[in-house]
């Protein structure tokens, strides 16, 4: 059975300002109190309208409401897990890689990253791809706000940056942060 509506009213969740403020949804509330400190996830397509990211889905956290409206900040993204399970294939080199680093603006970030080789490698270079891309995250990643940081992910700049400067070590065939 359905709970009960009576004495709720509809709030609108809208997204961050890097996010245009989207609608991201609307949620029945009976206090507003209730509504902050709320994770809400969406699709990268229902934000950006952009199907070639259908993978990614962000969460956002409820800061404010304001009339009938919820204000969210970024609370973090993931890559779906079937996007994952359809690049690893037999005969390649995974690679997982994590990594708290601070943005410029004071953000402290947990950034998990996938990279994966065009074949089989040997220990040392698996060991030499996960220093240099850790270093890499942490240079890049450390002069940038968290805005340029989500940016960065939605443009692959970071991804096409390390999968070029990465490969002089060894071919990689794919990098995601997820």
């Amino acid at each position: 059975m359905a709970k009960k509506l009576k004495g709720k009213e509809w709030y609108k969740l809208l997204a961050p300002d890097i996010f245009g403020k989207k609608l991201l949804g609307e949620t029945p509330v009976g206090d507003p109190e209730y509504l902050k400190n709320r994770v809400v996830s969406a699709s990268l397509i229902t934000l950006m309208n952009d199907p070639s990211k259908y993978y990614f889905k962000f969460n956002f956290k409820v800061t404010d409401v304001k009339e009938k409206s919820a204000l969210t900040e970024f609370w973090g993204f993931e890559c779906l897990r079937d996007y994952i399970s359809r690049m690893v294939r037999h005969g390649v080199l995974r690679i997982d890689n994590v990594a708290d680093i601070s943005t410029n603006d004071g953000t402290k970030l947990r950034v998990k990253t996938l990279t994966l080789t065009s074949k089989k490698a040997k220990k040392e270079v698996e060991l030499a791809l996960r220093k240099f891309i850790k270093e890499k995250l942490e240079e890049k990643i450390s002069k940038m706000s968290l805005e340029n940081f989500i940016q960065g992910v939605l443009d692959d700049s970071i991804k096409r940056s390390i999968i070029s400067e990465g490969s002089k070590i060894y071919p990689i065939y794919n990098f995601e942060m997820r």
